[in-house]
């Protein structure tokens, strides 16, 4: 199988905070219950389903479902506490389709930047150009938009 997709790089999109760093990194971290948009962003689309991110070196990004049914999303691979952290994503796949996203929070100015990267791509084969240009306006929306607006009102 041919692999063009190898070549796409990764979706980054920045947002500047008025929080430090370490406070944005427990809202994404510790709050990633309360900001998540499960109704629209999750497998089960219900506003009963709960969304954990254990921050701990292989802990899970789990989706929980109104009947207690558990869905793994992906995997702690590093963090930071109050940097950032990367972790593996494959929501509704298989493990070996995973990809990375990486989330970084630096000092700026008064506050801090929120910067999130989704890459690796090529673990999705054929698929990868059309599941990117769909990622693109959803982590618009769930990290620009509803992160953002969490994190603002969580000062």
């Amino acid at each position: 199988m041919s692999v063009p997709e190898a070549g796409l790089e990764p979706i980054v999109l920045s947002i500047d905070l008025d929080t430090t760093p370490a406070k944005a990194y427990r809202h994404f971290t510790e709050g990633f219950g309360g900001w998540w948009p499960v109704q629209t962003h999750s497998l089960s689309r219900d506003a009963r389903t709960r969304c954990e991110l254990e921050a701990w070196p292989g802990g899970r990004l789990l989706e929980i479902a109104p009947d207690g049914a558990e869905h793994v999303w992906g995997r702690v691979e590093s963090l930071a506490p109050d940097e950032g952290l990367r972790f593996s994503w494959h929501p509704g796949r298989e493990e070996d389709s995973a990809q990375w996203v990486a989330v970084a929070f630096e000092p700026q100015g008064t506050g801090c930047r929120a910067t999130l990267s989704h890459g690796g791509w090529e673990a999705l084969g054929e698929i990868a150009p059309l599941l990117r240009r769909e990622y693109v306006p959803g982590w618009q929306h769930v990290f620009g938009d509803l992160f953002a607006r969490f994190a603002a009102q969580h000062p």
